[in-house]
């Protein structure tokens, strides 16, 4: 049995090894590669591009419009036309055309100030797009970041398993060498035995973890999901925790989240004044050129031509439209309202984050102290246990109780260590300060 673990062990052991071996990749290469390949961060950045195209003075309708316009029709008629004096004009197949052509400038030269007030938005949502693109790279780093770290951790894991074979191996070797020397019990062999294969089908396990883990990093890279990767499965690195005022001036003054409902603000703002406008008249300046002429071969006129400048202004005054516009007007204050009622909430929870993760960060760091005193002590107490077993004044249930613990006090500092890691990842995401952390 140990053999066919040993075998399935290697060829994992191998394969691991095949997307480990080599030039570690950095944190801030890989995040790097993200922010060049990411689908989705691409597709924010045109719609950024086209937010950004669509900010112009033209789509705000300050600018005239010019069109030119143009026509030719024919036709052949059979034409009978009686006049009041008793005359008669007759036509077989008579033929007349019509033909036109101008040229005409418009302008909308008041409406309101509605065109300033669609200018205005038109920079909000360009703002906006910024926004979203900053919004989403910074939580896809952040996502990044975090599936590295937990990459780490399940190789620090996966180290922790492989110690626990290497002592469940030792433990075997030791029960087969007592059996040699007659002083060795079957019980004891064979719990020897089940704990080394328990402990192998863990290492398995957690192997493949780490491959599931390398397909997610890629994902979110987007490589192609077997792209071997190559990460550090060092000691963790930490940055200072940040006083709780300097935190929250940096979330209220960096965080995408927050901007972009204050945004949302100003864009509802700028509805509001576009429908006020419609309480306005709206008066247009019209100037063009024209060309007509039409033909006859029955009728008065055989010949008709036109050519000139024209010129004209238009004004418009909705009085009374059944109060459709007193209706918008109000439901647009409304939608002002909630617009400040979101950005209110969505600050408040900010905040309560804020709070929430620097009292679990403090928190965290008190107990990885402890953590790491209950590591040094059961590394000393299984040192001892281990010249015990091999003396014989335990046995090898105690022994693997002495074993277990050890492990279970390295994995509880070890997840205490990743979970600080965590938290540091989400101040950082919260505050807006992700790219400036990790890059």
């Amino acid at each position: 049995m140990n053999q066919i673990i040993n075998k399935k062990l290697a060829t994992l052991f191998f394969l691991l090894l095949t997307t480990t071996f080599g030039s570690a990749q950095s944190l801030s290469e890989l995040i790097q590669l993200a922010l060049t390949n990411n689908y989705q961060i691409r597709i924010l950045k045109n719609e950024e591009a086209m937010a950004s195209n669509l900010n112009t003075v033209g789509n705000s309708g300050q600018l005239p419009t010019v069109i030119l316009d143009g026509g030719i029709t024919t036709a052949s008629n059979t034409t009978r036309q009686e006049f009041a004096d008793g005359s008669l004009k007759e036509g077989s197949n008579a033929r007349s055309t019509n033909a036109n052509l101008s040229l005409l400038a418009n302008w909308t030269v008041f409406d309101g100030f509605a065109v300033y007030a669609r200018k205005d938005q038109l920079e909000y949502l360009e703002q906006l797009g910024q926004l979203n693109s900053k919004f989403y790279i910074e939580q896809t780093v952040a996502d990044l970041v975090v599936a590295y770290y937990q990459l780490v951790f399940e190789k620090q894991l996966l180290a922790n398993h492989k110690l626990a074979m290497t002592i469940s191996s030792y433990r075997v070797r030791l029960e087969e060498k007592k059996r040699s020397v007659g002083s060795g019990k079957m019980v004891e062999y064979g719990q020897a035995n089940v704990d080394y294969n328990t402990d192998s089908i863990a290492y398995m396990a957690q192997l493949n973890r780490i491959q599931s883990l390398e397909i997610e990093l890629n994902r979110i890279l987007s490589n192609p999901l077997e792209t071997p990767l190559t990460i550090d499965a060092g000691e963790y690195t930490f940055t200072p925790l940040l006083q709780k005022d300097t935190l929250l001036n940096q979330t209220e003054n960096n965080n995408a989240q927050l901007e972009q409902f204050m945004l949302q603000e100003l864009i509802s703002e700028a509805d509001l004044r576009m429908e006020k406008a419609n309480r306005y008249p709206t008066i247009n300046l019209f100037a063009g050129y024209q060309v007509s002429q039409s033909t006859a071969e029955v009728g008065f006129i055989e010949l008709n031509r036109n050519i000139g400048p024209v010129v004209g202004l238009n004004v418009s005054f909705n009085l009374y439209n059944g109060g459709i516009n007193n209706t918008a007007i109000k439901n647009t204050l409304l939608e002002n309202e909630n617009a400040e009622l979101n950005t209110a909430q969505v600050r408040q929870n900010l905040q309560a984050q804020v709070y929430d993760l620097y009292l679990q960060h403090k928190s965290l760091a008190d107990r990885i102290a402890m953590a790491k005193i209950n590591v040094d002590t059961m590394q000393k107490v299984y040192e001892i246990a281990a010249q015990q077993f091999s003396q014989g004044d335990i046995n090898g249930y105690e022994f693997r109780l002495t074993q277990l613990s050890l492990l279970n006090a390295q994995l509880s500092l070890n997840s205490l260590l990743f979970t600080l890691k965590i938290t540091e990842i989400n101040l950082n995401r919260i505050s807006g300060t992700v790219l400036s952390a990790y890059l």
